[in-house]
């Protein structure tokens, strides 16, 4: 397992339905300039974390974002967020349907270089039981180290106003599951609009910042820190796991 596995994380653009701000951003025009600096890279991948529409799913957003994924050069995955709408989004991105999306419910797994990774779906605010069974099984014959993305964290983050207002709803039994799987170690997430890496239980639990804007982490009311798109690199190469954040 030599080769090295390069991936870009790209989370919570809030793509409007029509090319009007989002709190004051044009968050279409981020998203593209964004695209245009990882089309450059030698990606292996782009995971797109979740809540793409701006508010609850809009068919308008997903149409727009497929167009501007149309000419990107690399593989891409797409996850929900809770501002998504998982079969409105598989709809528009004509996503196959299979045993791992039932009940509206996206969630699902992917190999790449012989390296494992998979995608739970918490757009409910929730990771309903079906998915930590699944989530589970997938270790009982396996030793495989595996990454593992969720939008939203799975931990308390120290992040004031999120931790108060956006928290997992069912973290405790999350917790439960992922405290028995050693072979996770790295955990991605978005929802938090912010840069942060957080050591729970020998686990790193990675916060990515969006590409619309950044909110402070620091204070209990919502404000927004700045509105410098970001984006995380991940690089998977032998045992080890190599990550920052980008901004442009």
């Amino acid at each position: 397992m030599s080769e090295s596995l390069l991936i870009a994380q790209v989370t919570d653009p809030h793509i409007r339905p029509s090319n009007i701000s989002y709190r004051g951003v044009n968050v279409r025009q981020h998203f593209l300039n964004v695209l245009a600096v990882l089309a450059k890279k030698p990606l292996d991948l782009m995971i797109l974390s979740g809540d793409l529409a701006s508010v609850e799913g809009e068919p308008e957003s997903y149409a727009w974002i497929r167009q501007a994924l149309h000419d990107f050069p690399h593989p891409y995955v797409l996850m929900a967020g809770n501002h998504d709408h998982v079969v409105r989004m598989m709809n528009a991105f004509d996503m196959p349907n299979s045993d791992e999306v039932t009940q509206g419910m996206l969630y699902f797994s992917r190999k790449i270089k012989n390296r494992q990774m998979l995608f739970l779906d918490s757009s409910p605010y929730r990771i309903a039981k079906e998915q930590l069974e699944w989530l589970e099984n997938k270790f009982m014959e396996s030793d495989e180290p595996t990454l593992l993305f969720v939008h939203h964290p799975p931990v308390i983050c120290d992040c004031k106003f999120m931790d108060e207002h956006a928290v997992l709803q069912n973290i405790d039994e999350v917790w439960k599951t992922l405290d028995k799987i050693p072979q996770i170690q790295h955990i991605f997430c978005g929802h938090y609009h912010a840069d942060k890496t957080v050591i729970y239980n020998d686990k790193f639990i990675h916060l990515t910042p969006s590409t619309a804007f950044q909110i402070d982490t620091e204070t209990p009311h919502f404000i927004i820190k700045h509105t410098r798109p970001g984006w995380r690199i991940i690089e998977w190469k032998n045992k080890q796991i190599n990550t920052h954040v980008e901004y442009l």
